[in-house]
């Protein structure tokens, strides 16, 4: 059986995608790994420091209206819309039998093969946020944060080589090639709200509801870390399968994420030196270098200035930002 992990980053998050490259692998030394580049190399770095993985540049995906495609889109709304793109070249290219695809700020801890079970009958595997209501205490995210950005999260999701994903693949890469905005006035959550229709549009859907896959802020209302003899455990019973360190800055290490206000880090210690150790991994993979690359691609965003700027202080205690494109 064929499998294939891979992941979407611009230059600068290469560091990440290196780091959660390494933990996969060494959970599943039978699979083959790509960083599908949102970038182009241009001798800035060496290709040979991120083998055994792979690195295939957006420019060889064959996107239709590439330059409109690429210029059309921020930075992140980029890196997203690539992923369905990617999935599709891939199962094209190599014909793999498992498709995993996984943000590059995860970290892997044990085996995924309760999501390749799930693959034998069904087609395509998503992740719900979280799966019980958050508390009703006004911190954020709140449950309208949620519907609005997506009941599913798009940094992890498991694909069956079968008619149906690709039919799912088709419809998804539809809508990236133009409606992958940040854009909640129109409907638009980049990639991810757009899988709130995938149970209901496509057969052999599995919602995976296993506490150990996707922690993360979102969902750490019902998720309680522990250790225990050097393993990592949710709820006591279900071993960690994975962390999604979604909007941590290294700078800032006592906040969990700068998109939340629920959790304190220093009251779940568990974490925090999970997440100290992670900084240190990605350090040792070359953020100090990889994070002052730009992007050769996307549109840069304009800074907010006179009325967006008001807009913007007056928006800032709900975690809420504008931004203009040029």
């Amino acid at each position: 059986m064929k499998k294939i992990v891979y992941t979407v980053c611009s230059a600068n998050h290469l560091a990440h995608s290196k780091t959660m490259a390494d933990s996969f692998i060494l959970q599943h030394p039978e699979y083959t790994l790509y960083i599908v580049l949102v970038d182009r190399v241009d001798e800035r770095f060496n290709l040979n420091s991120f083998k055994p993985h792979n690195i295939i540049e957006i420019s060889k995906l064959g996107i239709p209206n590439f330059a409109e495609f690429t210029q059309g889109y921020t930075v992140i709304e980029l890196n997203c819309a690539v992923k369905s793109f990617a999935a599709q070249y891939l199962f094209r290219e190599f014909s793999p039998d498992i498709l995993f695809y996984i943000d590059s700020d995860i970290l892997i801890f044990n085996s995924l093969s309760i999501v390749e079970s799930y693959l034998i009958k069904s087609n395509i595997v998503l992740t719900p946020h979280y799966t019980t209501p958050l508390p009703e205490d006004g911190l954020l995210p709140r449950e309208r944060d949620i519907l609005r950005s997506g009941l599913y999260n798009a940094g992890f999701i498991g694909f069956r080589n079968s008619a149906e994903t690709h039919r799912f693949l088709v419809w998804w890469s539809g809508h990236m090639q133009t409606e992958c905005h940040y854009n909640f006035e129109e409907g638009m959550g980049v990639d991810q709200n757009w899988l709130n229709w995938v149970p209901l549009f496509f057969e052999g859907v599995q919602l995976a509801p296993d506490p150990g896959l996707n922690v993360a802020y979102w969902n750490l209302h019902e998720r309680m870390l522990s250790e225990r003899e050097g393993r990592f455990w949710v709820n006591e019973k279900y071993p960690l399968l994975f962390l999604h360190i979604s909007g941590y800055d290294f700078n800032l290490p006592g906040q969990l994420s700068r998109h939340q206000t629920r959790h304190n880090l220093s009251s779940i210690p568990v974490l925090q030196s999970l997440l100290h150790n992670y900084t240190e991994k990605v350090r040792a993979n070359g953020w100090d270098f990889y994070s002052g690359l730009s992007c050769a691609y996307a549109k840069p965003i304009q800074k907010s200035r006179g009325i967006m700027k008001t807009i913007n202080q007056l928006l800032a205690p709900m975690n809420i930002k504008i931004n203009k494109i040029k």
